[in-house]
């Protein structure tokens, strides 16, 4: 063979290999991009290839009966898929799911899917909270919202099941086997340390938690002022809430602080409160006749040494 032919040939075995590329490239592929509401996330912490971190730590709904709705553009089948994902949820968790005209999850089914970020995906969904107050204890989640864009493509509902796993807190993760690997898979499954870590949120009952988070006092005199700091780490509202001040022996004052919601701090200013005697120590008691039940009962107490 000349050597002109032998270059020939190369460049035509070269041009077949670069036409089977390009083929390739362009065949019909649609890998399916499961979004949290905000943006796609494949930038994935070291050690996280089988887990999931929280947007926030420790996020959670106030109770573990969680109210839904659906808009009415959705359709019957995209209703049950995502029905059938709550229930698998149930079966799994200690969560239970209910509808409700003001639900705390709204779903919804518009067809009109965003553009994703990763190229040769199409969005087939979007979850995630939408309001939150990050608290003490918890990222408390007041509302969520899921909007499905594609039917189901798997025996199971997937797609739903991965929404609602962004709506309770839990980012992507890079295990593919995981209902949580940002592309759909009909494989993939709901992680066991999934469950365990709903189960361990949600274990703990819901209930306000009263906190002193701050507490100065003087006394001039036998005349007391002081400044206190109430928190409510909690995971609901504490409604009428009072506040008891004792001193030694026979003195106490108490003092009316109202409601306290989720997340909200009470700041109280007292000056010139009459002690019955000379005054050695001041006892603080938020809740004093102990009315509310609360997560942690033994933080509601403080004790200073009276400087006058």
């Amino acid at each position: 063979m000349k050597f002109s032919e032998t270059i020939l040939l190369i460049l035509l075995l070269g041009a077949l290999a670069f036409s089977g590329y390009l083929l390739y490239q362009n065949l019909p592929r649609e890998p399916v991009a499961l979004v949290p509401s905000s943006q796609i996330n494949n930038n994935f912490p070291v050690g996280s290839f089988n887990s999931s971190i929280q947007f926030y730590p420790r996020m959670r709904f106030k109770q573990s009966m969680i109210t839904y709705g659906f808009e009415s553009a959705c359709t019957s089948e995209k209703e049950d898929q995502v029905v059938r994902a709550f229930n698998n949820l149930e079966d799994k968790t200690i969560l239970e799911f209910e509808t409700s005209s003001d639900p705390e999850i709204d779903i919804t089914c518009s067809d009109l899917a965003p553009e994703p970020q990763t190229k040769g995906h199409f969005v087939a969904g979007e979850g995630g909270p939408t309001e939150i107050i990050n608290n003490t204890l918890y990222a408390v989640i007041l509302k969520g919202k899921i909007s499905l864009y594609r039917n189901e493509k798997c025996e199971e509902p997937n797609i739903a099941t991965h929404e609602i796993l962004h709506v309770l807190g839990f980012d992507h993760n890079g295990n593919p086997k995981s209902i949580l690997y940002p592309t759909l898979n009909c494989e993939q499954t709901i992680d066991q340390y999934l469950i365990d870590e709903i189960n361990d949120l949600y274990k703990t009952k819901s209930a306000p938690d009263l906190i002193i988070e701050k507490v100065s006092a003087s006394l001039a005199g036998r005349y007391l002022s002081f400044e206190i700091e109430i928190l409510n780490q909690g995971l609901q509202d504490a409604p009428n809430i009072l506040l008891g001040v004792y001193g030694d022996d026979d003195f106490e004052e108490v003092f009316v602080i109202g409601n306290i919601p989720i997340g909200t701090k009470k700041i109280l200013t007292v000056q010139n409160v009459k002690a019955t005697n000379s005054l050695s120590e001041a006892t603080f008691f938020v809740d004093p006749k102990n009315q509310n039940d609360e997560i942690y009962e033994d933080n509601n107490k403080k004790s200073l040494i009276i400087e006058g």
